[in-house]
């Protein structure tokens, strides 16, 4: 078989990276678990306000603004609340980062995370607010670079923990024949 002849069959069988579902559980997972100190100590820091206010915020996405109060008082329901809404919003970044950027390697995966991270910013502050109308207290460039670092934290972590699974081209030809 010549080289050429080699070539024609592995170029005319298409294959397709997979998304390896795996990695993108762990990925999000691991984001979630190391942005939380960034989320309620960094944060709340910069922006000047009180944790209590960020776990109230994170809480009220799933139990309604009627959990936000002045003063904030601390709530082990509303902290657990807080952390279920943030492993969710994570474990969703890193299905949409893996999605896209899995094709690709981990500077690729960092980058394009930060820029799904960045979107996912302006989807927050520009149409989440009409069911969150709290969330415009987070519209800055603070709450913006959490939102890039969150999506490239997921990008990386996806990248480093993704073992490569390539489509079988024999399953892709037995799929697309017609068998009359």
């Amino acid at each position: 078989m010549s080289l050429l002849s080699t070539h024609q069959n592995i170029t005319s069988e298409p294959t397709k990276l997979l998304v390896d579902w795996s990695a993108v559980l762990w990925s999000g997972i691991t984001t979630a678990a190391l942005s939380l100190p960034i989320l309620f100590f960094a944060l709340p820091g910069l922006l000047g306000i009180d944790t209590n206010n960020i776990i109230q915020y994170w809480s009220a996405m799933l139990l309604g603004a009627q959990v936000i109060t002045v003063p904030s008082d601390f709530s082990v329901v509303l902290f657990f609340t807080a952390i279920i809404s943030h492993l969710a919003i994570a474990l969703v970044l890193s299905t949409v980062i893996a999605s896209i950027f899995h094709r690709f390697g981990i500077l690729v995966g960092i980058t394009g995370g930060a820029l799904v991270g960045l979107a996912y910013y302006f989807i927050n502050i520009y149409s989440m607010t009409y069911f969150f109308n709290w969330m415009y207290f987070l519209e800055g460039p603070v709450f913006m670079l959490f939102n890039m670092l969150l999506g490239g934290m997921a990008g990386f972590f996806y990248e480093s923990l993704e073992i490569e699974q390539w489509e079988d081209p024999k399953d892709y030809n037995s799929s697309m024949s017609l068998n009359y």
